[in-house]
């Protein structure tokens, strides 16, 4: 399993810490390589973590995520 679906699966399986934790990772990766792929997988992520949006664990990913969704 790749990682945007491991942290895609551990959002499922109501383990946002784990998610957010490899998604510091990917947002890294997808940030140097630009992959439209892995910012694809990450929407995806985001979509799995709505019910912690407001948490501080949400407002983290949102963090992380800024710089890959930024300018799209």
């Amino acid at each position: 399993m790749t990682p945007p679906r491991q942290a895609t699966a551990a959002a499922t399986a109501r383990e946002p810490d784990q998610a957010v934790e490899i998604a510091r990772t990917v947002a890294t990766i997808a940030v140097e390589t630009r992959s439209a792929r892995i910012c694809r997988k990450l929407a995806t992520l985001e979509r799995a973590m709505r019910p912690w949006h407001d948490a501080p664990v949400g407002r983290g990913l949102a963090e992380i995520l800024a710089p890959v969704t930024e300018g799209n």
